[in-house]
């Protein structure tokens, strides 16, 4: 178990995984008035006014609809002005294999929910050396690119797969080997900019959160990470020492844990991403599973925005989904902003 635990099951039952399923009805009112209050306001972003993205920033402000339309609202005025778009589509990292020998960090599969799981093998990592390979501001362009490329690409994938919508990844941090040396100025600096990037801007994309293999030093550590991170994101995180197999694996199984982390995954390389979203493409004309529209946003009301018939219609897809083997990589460019775009080979 965790020393650091808020609740008495800290590993996500399913209907915590699946929370926007799930919604009461007062949720789905405050749903719908952001939805009106976007469109009102003329802050409804293309690529970003599906029904999952309203549910993460409501979630993210405990379903206060002015708090969520702010939040929203920063988010697009970031996005704009960063150019994150076109960050996405041209940007290229040639300095990337460079920077994963001192800071390894792959996904690797998917937990039982389908989610996939991302890796980061913090006791490799060093902060200084890193940026000898590139720059904060190019490290952070790869960052986000690396979340573009999640929300475009992977989770739709997962979705097919798991034949529901996947929104959210599951995050294992492997400490061994931590010092309080891994978390010089150079690190704080970067953490700073990472969680400001994922708390912000991506928020409520973290399903549960891992961190194991914690050193005597931990406690030093957390005093440090701590401050950054909002509650929302503490309740998510499980701490645990090097005993973890019996924790993580009520969420991810053994099978699909890499032998680094004591799993019995022997593919390929470890700081190489494998995953089932790698074998996914769907036929056209296709939509996109991850990207349900919100009710109305494209001003037509019901049609296919129902929750109910688009799971059902994921869950068609992914017996029919053409399987092909696509080369792994940083970033796959896309042809609409926000918009996954999946074709059959010609």
């Amino acid at each position: 178990m965790s020393w650091f635990s808020h609740t008495a099951h800290p590993v996500q039952t399913e209907v915590e995984a699946f929370w926007y399923l799930n919604l009461t009805p007062e949720q789905q009112l405050a749903h719908d008035k952001l939805l009106e209050h976007l469109k009102e306001t003329r802050t409804l972003h293309q690529g970003h006014d599906d029904r999952f993205t309203l549910l993460r920033f409501l979630k993210a402000r405990q379903w206060d609809v002015h708090r969520a339309a702010a939040m929203y609202q920063s988010m697009v005025k970031w996005r704009i002005e960063q150019r994150t778009d076109h960050v996405y589509e041209t940007f290229t990292f040639p300095e990337r294999e460079a920077v994963l020998r001192h800071y390894p960090h792959f996904y690797h599969k998917t937990d039982k929910y389908g989610r996939p799981v991302y890796v980061e093998l913090l006791g490799q990592t060093d902060a200084s050396k890193i940026l000898e390979a590139t720059t904060l501001e190019r490290l952070m362009h790869y960052h986000v690119c690396d979340w573009e490329n999640l929300q475009r690409k992977i989770l739709p994938a997962c979705s097919v797969l798991a034949g529901r919508p996947i929104i959210t990844k599951s995050v294992i941090l492997d400490l061994k080997g931590v010092t309080l040396k891994n978390f010089g100025s150079a690190a704080q600096k970067m953490l700073r900019n990472v969680v400001t990037i994922d708390q912000d801007y991506y928020c409520e994309s973290l399903g549960q959160m891992f961190i194991v293999n914690t050193p005597t030093v931990f406690r030093m550590i957390w005093a440090m990470v701590n401050p950054l991170l909002e509650e929302r994101t503490r309740r998510k995180i499980v701490i645990l020492g090097s005993d973890f197999l019996p924790t993580v694996t009520q969420l991810v199984p053994l099978e699909s844990l890499p032998a680094c982390l004591g799993g019995k995954s022997q593919e390929p390389a470890s700081l190489q991403d494998v995953g089932p979203w790698l074998d996914v493409q769907l036929p056209n004309p296709v939509k996109n599973p991850h990207k349900e529209k919100a009710a109305g946003a494209d001003g037509q009301e019901g049609g296919d925005c129902d929750p109910e018939q688009q799971q059902a219609a994921v869950a068609v897809k992914a017996t029919t989904a053409a399987v092909v083997s696509p080369p792994s990589s940083m970033r796959q460019s896309a042809t609409a902003p926000g918009r996954l775009h999946l074709e059959e080979d010609e």
